[in-house]
């Protein structure tokens, strides 16, 4: 940017007190030694459309986009500048090179690589599939996606997809009507002792098996490590030098006190 002043992230949620992201993005700047700033805002999701019209016509160099306003961002972002863009996942805008904003998933993309990086015949979901997560469904064979799995299936997995399962009323008639979305119901007999070979992308707020199958030796890809690949993978939208995963990933959980 070629204002007088330094370049500026904004963070939007709503609500945003206790996030941990600006704190982080701070972090890798001043690894890097970068003068830029940060600065994170509470905005109600009927309001996002205004804010992010205001920042795309100031020197605001990129946004980063919380869950609980993506929707209502992808709508805005939709009906502004890119409507044939499956935006569903924005989790970052930035500056093209003319200067424009333009949208991307950057956590979608993140977990994409990953799957990515292993055999489709390797690959396992359990859970619902569902076109909203943070990841392309397609990347998984329908006869690889289950509700539940049994010992030689996770054993000849090397990754595994955790989702969440629609939790069901007592039937009415000849239909259930879904309460809400659970994690998928896991049995842990099921789950062999791993050799370290194996991820496990867990798309739920935080799966309560995660300590027994992070015990058994299974690599896993929670929300925090999720946070972390998005924000190095925004960090390197908005300005062009890659951080380090362990400076973010640290500064999060100094953050949170972990």
């Amino acid at each position: 940017m070629d204002g007088t002043t330094e370049p500026i992230i904004a963070v939007i949620g709503h609500p945003i007190a206790g996030n941990p992201s600006q704190f982080a993005i701070e972090r890798a700047l001043d690894a890097l030694e970068l003068e830029w700033r940060v600065l994170s805002f509470d905005v109600h999701p009927e309001h996002i459309a205004a804010a992010l019209e205001g920042f795309k016509v100031t020197g605001i160099a990129g946004v980063m986009i919380e869950a609980s306003v993506m929707p209502v961002a992808a709508q805005w972002y939709a009906t502004k500048i890119e409507p044939d863009v499956d935006v569903a996942a924005i989790d970052c805008l930035y500056r093209d090179e003319s200067l424009h904003f333009r949208a991307s998933a950057e956590q979608r993309a993140w977990i994409n690589e990953t799957v990515g990086a292993h055999e489709p015949l390797t690959r396992l979901w359990i859970g619902a599939r569902d076109a909203t997560l943070p990841i392309d469904a397609s990347l998984f064979e329908d006869e690889n996606v289950v509700e539940t799995a049994n010992s030689d299936r996770i054993a000849a997995a090397r990754l595994i997809v955790l989702a969440n399962e629609p939790e069901f009323s007592a039937p009415q008639g000849d239909s259930k009507v879904p309460l809400k979305m659970t994690p998928a119901k896991l049995d842990l007999d099921d789950w062999p002792v791993n050799d370290g070979s194996t991820f496990v992308i867990d798309l739920t707020d935080e799966h309560p098996d995660r300590d027994a199958i992070i015990e058994r030796g299974y690599q896993w890809i929670g929300p925090h490590q999720r946070r972390v690949g998005m924000l190095v993978k925004c960090f390197e939208r908005w300005t062009g030098d890659q951080s380090s995963p362990d400076v973010i990933s640290d500064a999060i959980e100094e953050y949170l006190g972990v």
